[in-house]
């Protein structure tokens, strides 16, 4: 969740900060990160999920995603589809992600919980 009133409480705005005192391959985790994993961890695990910062997690797309380029759908709280062209090589987003990100005023070091619904849509939560 975000204390940003302007955006949607879905998405979570970043402040570093370490966990324990430490940092992780050299860097603070977001409490951005932190409250999204929290707000993952109380989804259904019928419907895999991740939490996206700046780039998608690999093992989660070799593990869910199609082994090629494909379109895939985000939807957002209120329900309105952007269509994302996914990079399977890269294990990216193009096209339809700078919509979705510029719609919901997404900053860097902001993150989002996505959890996919159906073999190519994911429901931003």
């Amino acid at each position: 969740a975000t204390h940003d009133e302007t955006r949607s409480p879905k998405f979570a705005s970043s402040n570093k900060v370490t966990i324990d005192g430490t940092l992780s391959r050299g860097e603070a985790i977001s409490s951005a990160v932190i409250q999204a994993e929290g707000l993952r961890s109380n989804l259904k695990p019928e419907f895999p999920s991740f939490v996206k910062s700046l780039g998608l997690p690999v093992a989660f797309c070799k593990r869910h995603l199609p082994d090629k380029d494909t379109t895939i759908t985000l939807e957002d709280e209120s329900g309105r589809e952007y269509k994302t062209k996914y990079i399977a090589c890269k294990t990216g987003l193009s096209a339809g992600w700078r919509q979705f990100s510029a719609v919901h005023k997404l900053l860097e070091g902001d993150v989002v919980v996505f959890q996919l619904v159906e073999p190519t849509k994911f429901k931003a939560m």
